[in-house]
């Protein structure tokens, strides 16, 4: 097709081609946009897909509360490890648990989200590792039960913000 004749239609026909395609281990779903020299797909430059403080907030309340698996105060240091790797929310858990009091909840969350639950928790070793690759983590063996309960937890949380993502029509 000579570059005169490309049209809009032509142009949509491609996106739509390569719509859930799987390019060096993402998978294609939106909108593909030029943003200097790499392409962006709902995505960060650290390859985190971005969502709204209310998005984070909805996905919290549908895990969080008695018969959940966010039902215990301790279980927020899964929630951090969760959305430090999938959101960018701040490392310091201090600062984690300012931002998280700063989201736009519908109802209050019991348990609440309290530095002095998590601070301790937080530092251990499996929290630096990428939550969003859970199958190479490899905790501690003083660690591995409470490893087991951040796992069901940051997997509920992710299916969750997931789930806030409008699929494109």
């Amino acid at each position: 097709m000579k570059k005169e004749e490309e049209t809009p239609q032509h142009h949509n026909g491609i996106t739509n081609y390569f719509q859930g395609a799987t390019i060096h281990n993402m998978v294609i779903n939106g909108n593909m946009t030029r943003s200097g020299t790499e392409y962006y797909i709902g995505e960060n430059q650290r390859g985190q897909r971005e969502y709204t403080d209310e998005q984070v907030a909805r996905a919290i309340e549908a895990i969080c509360g008695k018969g959940n698996v966010l039902n215990e105060k301790r279980l927020w240091a899964a929630v951090y490890w969760c959305l430090r790797w999938y959101c960018n929310f701040p490392v310091k858990g201090s600062d984690f648990c300012e931002k998280v009091a700063t989201l736009p909840f519908r109802r209050k969350l019991e348990p609440e989200c309290s530095y002095d639950n998590i601070r301790r928790l937080v530092t251990l070793s499996f929290m630096s590792e990428d939550a969003r690759h859970l199958e190479s983590v490899k905790p501690s063996k003083a660690d591995e039960s409470f490893f087991t309960e951040c796992r069901t937890v940051v997997v509920a949380l992710a299916a969750e913000l997931e789930k806030t993502v409008l699929p494109m029509m």
